[in-house]
C-alpha cells in the first residue's frame, strides 16, 4: 500500500469536512454522528480482532506493546517539555489543590463505554468468526466518513489556523510533544522489534484513543492497532490524574501531557489549575496534535 493511496483518501475527507460547509450538519448533529460513528467502528474492529487466529496470544502482545511504548512516551516527552517550559518562561499554576475526582469519573465511565463496544465485537468475532463478510471494506469507507465528520467539527469550532499558529507558547508545546513522542515511540519500537513506520504510527494517537486504534486497524494491522487503542486510552486516563501535579511545575507539562485532548476533554481542567490564560494555549497545541493524528498515522503506515 502506497502512501499516496493510503493517505490521499483520508486526507481529502477530513479537508472536504474542514473546508465545505453542508448547512444540514449543525455542530449538535456532528457530535451525535461522531460518537455513534466510533462506536460502530470499534465494534466492527472489535469484531476483526476477535475472527482472528490465536486470539490470546496477539491481545497479550498489544498488551506488552502498549505497557513499553507507554513509559516511553512518558518519560521523553515530560523531559522535553519540562526543558521547552524553562526556555519559554512557561508558568506554573498556583492554585494549590484542584478536585479532578470528577474529571477522571467521567473518563473512566467514556473508557468503560468505549471497551464495552471493542469487547462486545471480539466477543462476537471469537463466536461467529468470518460470518460477516468484507469488514474491513466496511470500516474502510466508515473511516472517510467518521473523518470528513471530524473536519466538519474542527471547522465548527471557529478556530483561525493563522491565530493557532501564532500562538508561540501553543506551537512550541505542540512541537516539543510531537517530536518527542515520534522519538520515544522509535526507542521503544527498537526495544520491541516493531517497524520503524509502524512504532511511529502507533504513537501518534497523541491520546485521541478513539481515532488512532481505528485508523490503524482500518488500514490494516488490528494488533497494532488494539496495541494504539490502549496506549491513548491510557496517556488520556493518566494525563487527567497527573494534570493538577504537572501544572505545579509548569505549564508545558501540563498541556503538552494532555496531547490532542488539550483543545477539550481536558481543557476544563487545564483551564481550572492554570486559569483563563492558557486556554488560546491549549486549543492552539490540542487543535496542531488533533489535525496531524490523521495526517501522521495514514503517512506512516504507508511507508
Amino acid at each position: 500500500m502506497t502512501i499516496l493511496s493510503t493517505l490521499g483518501p483520508l486526507l481529502a475527507a477530513l479537508l472536504v469536512g474542514y473546508w465545505v460547509p453542508v448547512k444540514t450538519l449543525t455542530p449538535e448533529r456532528v457530535a451525535r454522528g461522531l460518537s455513534q460513528l466510533t462506536y460502530v467502528i470499534l465494534g466492527l474492529i472489535g469484531y476483526s480482532i476477535g475472527a482472528l487466529d490465536n486470539l490470546a496470544s496477539k491481545i497479550v502482545i498489544a498488551g506488552y506493546q502498549a505497557v513499553v511504548l507507554f513509559i516511553a512516551i512518558t518519560i521523553i516527552p515530560l523531559c522535553a517539555l519540562w526543558i521547552s517550559g524553562k526556555v519559554f518562561h512557561a508558568g506554573a499554576s498556583k492554585v494549590q489543590h484542584v478536585d479532578n475526582h470528577q474529571s477522571t469519573r467521567h473518563a473512566l465511565i467514556d473508557a468503560a463505554k468505549t471497551l464495552g463496544w471493542v469487547l462486545a465485537g471480539v466477543a462476537l468475532g471469537w463466536l461467529l468468526k468470518s460470518w460477516i463478510p468484507s469488514v474491513d471494506e466496511l470500516v474502510t469507507w466508515l473511516l472517510y466518513l467518521l473523518l470528513f465528520l471530524v473536519g466538519c467539527q474542527l471547522r465548527q469550532g471557529n478556530f483561525r489556523l493563522r491565530k493557532l499558529f501564532l500562538n508561540t507558547q501553543g506551537m512550541a508545546i505542540a512541537i516539543t510533544t510531537v517530536l518527542a513522542t515520534l522519538l520515544a515511540g522509535l526507542i521503544a519500537g527498537a526495544f520491541l522489534g516493531l517497524e520503524w513506520n509502524k512504532s511511529l504510527a502507533v504513537v501518534s494517537g497523541f491520546g485521541w484513543y478513539s481515532l488512532s486504534g481505528i485508523l490503524i486497524t482500518g488500514l490494516g494491522d488490528p494488533v497494532l492497532g488494539t496495541t494504539a487503542f490502549l496506549l491513548d486510552l491510557g496517556r488520556e486516563i493518566i494525563a487527567l490524574m497527573l494534570i493538577p501535579a504537572f501544572a505545579r511545575i509548569n505549564s508545558h507539562l501540563s498541556v503538552g501531557y494532555s496531547g490532542a485532548t488539550a483543545m477539550d476533554f481536558t481543557l476544563p481542567l487545564l483551564g481550572k489549575v492554570h486559569g483563563a490564560e492558557i486556554v488560546p494555549v491549549c486549543i492552539a497545541s490540542g487543535f496542531i496534535m488533533s489535525f496531524l493524528v490523521p495526517v501522521l498515522i495514514p503517512l506512516f503506515m504507508g511507508m
